[in-house]
């Protein structure tokens, strides 16, 4: 996909979010700003430009296959003695040639206006965005519809296709969304739309070294553009959209910005999606395949989308015989991975337990170094294994626990994860309480500090990210975002993104457990720990006083987020004059 930005929101960062710049900060005053250098986006690497040619379709292309074989010089054509234009012989394509033309019709362009959320200024947008991406009709259980990827249309706030061959750009409806496998599923308003044109049917996982066909709409010009490779891998992969592991099909294939979304096809059917590419490399593309395109399908299909499940466990290969032998394993058994920790809500919750070793699912035994046999003496890793299945369905989990052999059937549930993977087409979650501003902790969060975000953002956040778990104790993370600047924050000016831990010494399990803490309190003082034990303190009356004041000052429409307005009567800031005309997010003078 790719975009262009054609309007900037007409606001400026408030001046306690840009009152410090990118250096670092120092060991004495941890508290001080490391302000980010976050206003440099981290562009979503679905499909960067490569240095492959791509081939476009052109009614110019049809004579190269009526040439005659090198050498020989075509015969003149016959005249017939009543006309003096030549009689011209029919021109035959290869099969092939014709499998293809036909799918050309099933292809379409995605034209998408998106409003994404300011994860700085969570009660803000970015303002809008315009994209193209492609997509292409599949039958559906609802019919046809034109399948594409979520990222074409995330935080969509208005969608339109053209099919190929077609002028006129058609208004559609996002009808289903698979944020985790990167699909989406667009209807069409006109019922016209799908008159006279066939469904790409979907085909079976491709082999290895098998030829392909990319279809779409990628930079370097405004027409369908094909382009061929070959299949070079198919291994679980992360998704880049939403960090899922799944099913994913590696190819040479030209995949490049506004391919994002197109069908890759072989032998007339669809084997792929083009998904995402890797940017230190050449010609190295991503297709979503078919398996976990009927997966969503089927979900789609049953009127709910519960995503692909997750063990929900943390744990490591047990490739040492060492310390297989420490853990009572037989020398001839070779398989297993021994389970680290167990995350509350995910799967194995309650059932599994850290220092289980799990040496088999379904049947399938998995090996040491944590992969499953697949076809032609390839392997996958054992992920694979759960994330064909669906949500609400059970496994049966072969385990060695205590010396002994143990078999269990486990329902499976949907990841849950301590920090939470990149959200779209919602409202980030906020809370402000006397100038001082509370969020969740996100992967979007984390993106604000750029490209470099693992390296930039703080060290303690990062981690979190990377190995934390969620606990009965704590769901979700909750960072002081910023403080507003006012009389009542004195002292607190230079404090940003800092781990709250606990309120008044009562540990904070998630945002709106923060919200009902703080609006309970009866103290004068609400007292904040963070991370490293520092204390925050809060004079409750005056924070009160000042509440209204201070959003009116920084022009912030709500005290809080749509989603947290049931925890409390939420305080809105007053409309300002009508005479008074000052830039959004800029300090009112005194």
């Amino acid at each position: 996909m790719r975009r262009r930005r054609i309007a900037a929101a007409s606001r400026s960062s408030s001046a306690s979010s840009s009152a410090c710049s990118g250096g670092s900060a120092s060991t004495a005053n941890a508290w001080a700003s490391a302000r980010r250098r976050r206003r440099s986006r981290s562009p979503i690497r679905h499909a960067p430009a490569t240095s492959a040619t791509i081939r476009s379709l052109s009614p110019k292309d049809a004579p190269l296959y009526g040439r005659p074989p090198p050498g020989q010089r075509p015969a003149a054509p016959a005249l017939d003695p009543r006309h003096s234009a030549p009689t011209i012989p029919p021109m035959h394509k290869p099969p092939a040639r014709n499998r293809l033309e036909q799918r050309l019709a099933a292809v379409v362009r995605v034209h998408t206006i998106s409003e994404p959320p300011d994860y700085e200024q969570p009660w803000h947008s970015r303002g809008s965005e315009a994209s193209t991406g492609s997509g292409a009709i599949v039958e559906t259980a609802r019919g046809p519809r034109i399948l594409t990827n979520a990222h074409c249309v995330q935080d969509h706030v208005w969608v339109e296709v053209r099919r190929y061959g077609q002028a006129e750009r058609v208004p559609a409806t996002v009808e289903a969304l698979g944020h985790d496998c990167d699909l989406a599923l667009l209807d069409v308003d006109d019922p016209h739309f799908f008159d006279a044109v066939q469904p790409i049917p979907l085909g079976p996982l491709p082999r290895l070294g098998q030829r392909v066909t990319a279809c779409g709409y990628p930079v370097g010009g405004e027409r369908l553009s094909i382009s061929e490779g070959i299949v070079s891998r198919i291994e679980v992969i992360h998704y880049v959209h939403r960090r899922q592991r799944l099913l994913g099909i590696q190819v040479d294939a030209a995949i490049n910005a506004g391919s994002s979304g197109g069908p890759v096809l072989r032998d007339g059917q669809l084997i792929g999606v083009a998904m995402q590419t890797l940017d230190d490399a050449q010609r190295t593309g991503y297709l979503i395949p078919t398996p976990v395109i009927e997966h969503f399908l089927r979900d789609v299909g049953r009127d709910e989308h519960r995503g692909f499940p997750e063990l929900g466990v943390q744990w490591q290969p047990l490739e040492s015989p060492t310390h297989r032998e420490a853990l009572g394993l037989a020398p001839e058994e070779r398989r297993g991975i021994l389970i680290n920790r167990v995350g509350y809500g995910g799967s194995g919750w309650g059932r599994l337990e850290p220092g289980d070793v799990l040496l088999a699912i379904d049947g399938e035994p998995i090996a040491a170094d944590g992969t499953i046999a697949f076809r032609d003496d390839d392997r996958l890793d054992f992920d694979h294994l759960l994330t064909r299945r669906h949500v609400g369905e059970t496994v049966e989990l072969e385990l060695w626990r205590d010396a002994q052999p143990v078999r269990l059937r486990l329902p499976l549930r949907p990841p849950a994860h301590l920090v939470a993977e990149e959200r779209y087409d919602v409202k980030p979650s906020y809370f402000i309480f006397g100038g001082m501003v509370f969020a969740p902790l996100t992967r979007n969060y984390l993106k604000t500090w750029g490209e470099q975000w693992w390296r930039e953002a703080p060290r303690e956040l990062v981690a979190l990210y990377e190995h934390g778990l969620p606990s009965p104790e704590r769901t979700e993370p909750v960072v002081l975002q910023q403080v507003l600047a006012d009389a009542s924050t004195r002292g607190y000016h230079d404090l940003d993104s800092v781990l709250i831990e606990a309120v008044d010494g009562t540990a904070c399990r998630s945002l709106r457990h923060l919200v009902e803490l703080v609006e309970s309190a009866t103290g004068r003082f609400v007292r904040l720990r963070a991370w490293d034990h520092r204390e925050i303190v809060i004079d409750r009356h005056e924070a009160r006083k000042r509440h209204a004041a201070i959003l009116e000052r920084f022009e912030i429409p709500a005290d809080r987020s749509p989603d947290l307005r049931g925890t409390d009567a939420p305080v809105a800031a007053p409309a300002p004059p009508d005479s008074v005309h000052r830039r959004p997010g800029a300090a009112a003078r005194p």
